[in-house]
């Protein structure tokens, strides 16, 4: 395992959420897993004056599913039990994100359903439990309610707070929250006019999304000229 280079990636995909809008406001965190009981996410840096356009692989902290950090310069954020409780739970996860973007908040505050009804969003069709709670995951009780209402669907949302989105590594769950989002807003526009209609079984593009990741590297990363795409 080549743990700077794996920092180098995660951090190239917080830069690219964050410019992408995933991280409304450049606030949330994503996760990779190491092994089976660590992973790799960015510290608390907010009193380092960063924010998540500017992070690198100065920045990652290894933690423990206790939430524990292993190694780093910073504290574990308020939310990592988000990522213990969902990789405790469930071995197949290789990367989390959380974000607070604009159009999957709307469809939580709603009390409509979120229904995939973009030919790229068939990992969302076995449904997305909404939990809620508006309030920050900062116990390890809410993570694994967290933990729970997710299941083994791919994201949940947080009502009034945002998503949580899954993937079986990094890239995947990045690719997953973007395409979480560009759904969200189809849908929105969908309820507004009409009645939306959700995919079919026999219309679910069944295919890994992680083909559409560099075009995201290369649309959002502010420093993709400097370090060229990591994954």
């Amino acid at each position: 395992m080549n743990l700077m280079l794996k920092k180098k990636q995660l951090a190239q995909a917080i830069r690219t959420l964050s410019e992408g809008g995933v991280f409304a406001q450049t606030v949330g965190h994503a996760s990779m897993r190491l092994t089976e009981d660590t992973f790799l996410m960015l510290g608390h840096t907010h009193k380092a004056f960063k924010t998540l356009d500017e992070i690198t692989e100065d920045d990652m902290i290894v933690v423990d599913l206790d939430g524990n950090v292993l190694e780093g310069k910073y504290k574990a954020p308020g939310e990592v039990y988000i990522h213990t409780e969902v990789y405790r739970s469930r071995p197949d996860v290789g990367g989390i994100v959380h974000g607070h973007p604009k159009f999957s908040e709307i469809i939580g505050i709603s009390g409509k359903p979120y229904l995939a009804v973009d030919h790229r969003a068939y990992q969302f069709a076995s449904g997305v439990p909404v939990m809620d709670f508006a309030g920050q995951i900062n116990t390890m009780e809410l993570g694994v309610e967290v933990a729970e209402i997710l299941g083994d669907h791919t994201a949940m949302i947080l009502r009034g707070h945002g998503q949580v989105i899954v993937g079986d590594d990094l890239e995947e769950a990045c690719c997953n929250a973007f395409l979480f989002e560009d759904n969200a807003e189809k849908l929105l526009v969908a309820y507004a006019i009409g009645t939306p209609q959700p995919l079919k079984e026999s219309e679910l593009r069944k295919k890994k999304p992680t083909s559409v990741w560099i075009y995201y590297v290369k649309k959002y990363d502010p420093r993709f000229k400097e370090v060229g795409y990591l994954f």
